[in-house]
């Protein structure tokens, strides 16, 4: 389900002749979940690479690591977006100084070709990890306070959805998150709540029910929409008993229809992203635990299709 900014005029004329003409911008939805990519790392050259894979994608994730600033919009990774795809951009820097300025300023350069979508925008995408920059509980919700105020007379403000981003498996295991973090979700200004979702720590292949159910639940506890920037499942071949499991990737792809029928099901799931690293990289030859390499041929036909 895109969003997307649509201008709405009105014009009334009286019985004299006088016309008066009046316009309005609202966002509304359209369609279905959107499945989209995000690249090995944030490079011109990865997101090149992935272009070449799957050229014209609908929805495009992208991030800065801590130290790389607000990247712009005229060059570099940002410049590699389409101006009909969804961009979901993360960064982690944030000084109360200068970050309210920097980050008006970055909404006010957003290319006009870009108008007929409405991007998304995290700071500190998943802070329960603590490590790489993350701030401390007190200092991420005080962050994202000063990015809702710093944006939220802005004239452009429709163009962009403000998304903190959790990291599910870790927030379901600590009983403090909402505490600590998630309580950012119900913040003014919010506009979605993300969850990045892997299969970690689990035997088997979670049922989309069981994957989804949390983040749903966070979501929908705020009233706001669920996007899902990560969202993987690593090829199970053996169970911890060493038995078989899912040698061959059939059950993971089948796993991954049955997940992105779910979600598209839900009212309120517009934007899911697959992330393109690690055992979750469909192109790459990857090993089994005892040794033997193999690719994600069923996995990656069954994302070709989903993404249509």
């Amino acid at each position: 389900m895109a969003a997307r900014t649509v201008v709405l005029t009105g014009r009334v004329r009286d019985a004299t002749g006088n016309t008066t003409v009046t316009a309005t911008t609202v966002t509304v939805q359209d369609g279905s979940t959107l499945l989209g990519w995000c690249p090995p790392d944030s490079t011109v050259t990865d997101i090149q690479r992935m272009a070449t894979r799957y050229p014209q994608p609908r929805l495009m994730r992208l991030y800065s690591a801590p130290g790389k600033g607000i990247a712009p919009w005229s060059s570099g990774m940002l410049a590699q977006v389409p101006v009909d795809t969804v961009l979901h951009y993360s960064f982690k820097d944030w000084s109360r100084t200068t970050s309210p300025a920097l980050i008006r300023d970055w909404l006010s350069a957003r290319p006009a070709a870009r108008r007929g979508v409405v991007d998304l925008l995290t700071l500190d995408h998943e802070p329960e990890q603590q490590d790489s920059g993350d701030p401390t509980p007190a200092e991420y919700r005080q962050e994202w306070l000063e990015l809702l105020e710093a944006l939220a007379d802005h004239p452009r403000r429709r163009e962009v959805w403000l998304v903190p981003v959790f990291t599910e498996y870790a927030a379901r295991r600590n009983n403090a998150w909402w505490q600590d973090f998630g309580q950012a979700a119900a913040f003014d200004g919010v506009d979605a709540v993300g969850f990045d979702i892997y299969d970690t720590g689990y035997e088997r292949y979670r049922t989309p029910v069981e994957r989804n159910d949390f983040a749903l639940a966070q979501a929908r506890r705020v009233g706001r929409p669920l996007v899902i920037p990560e969202w993987g499942i690593q090829r199970k071949p053996t169970l911890k008993s060493g038995a078989a499991y899912d040698p061959d990737g059939a059950i993971c792809a089948q796993a991954m229809r049955d997940n992105m029928a779910y979600l598209r099901a839900q009212p309120d799931v517009p934007d899911v992203a697959w992330f393109y690293r690690g055992n979750c990289h469909l192109d790459a030859t990857l090993t089994y635990p005892d040794g033997r390499t193999y690719v994600r041929d069923r996995e990656r036909a069954a994302f070709v299709d989903l993404m249509r």
